[in-house]
């Protein structure tokens, strides 16, 4: 070795004896337990997130069962719509016009007399 290699050797030495292990031990806490922290931070957020699509669904079953009940009174509706369309049709059409009654009660004097 080269006398600056040794004396970069000891001055980094006499660093760390002055600082201590703490950086050392930093960088052996965030090599070692970093990962299984991000894990575990990724983890509840996804939990977090299945948790809020879970819920979603819940509200779109409760959405399509009261659709389903809309639904079905809508079509009562448009029964009894179309029941109430076709008697009227029926009764017009099988009705007496207007215009023979007045016609009627014109050709029976009687009537006006009395």
């Amino acid at each position: 070795m080269t006398p600056d290699q040794l004396a970069t050797i000891q001055a980094v030495a006499s660093i760390m004896s002055q600082i201590g292990t703490w950086p050392i031990g930093t960088v052996l806490f965030a090599v070692i337990l970093g990962p299984w922290m991000i894990v575990i931070f990724v983890s509840r957020s996804q939990d977090k997130r299945f948790e809020a699509v879970i819920e979603m669904y819940k509200s779109n079953v409760k959405l399509v069962e009261n659709y389903e009940i809309m639904s079905s009174q809508q079509a009562d509706m448009i029964r009894l719509s179309t029941a109430a369309t076709t008697e009227l049709t029926t009764y017009l059409r099988t009705r007496t016009p207007c215009h023979q009654l007045i016609n009627r009660h014109l050709g029976d004097t009687n009537v006006y007399t009395k």
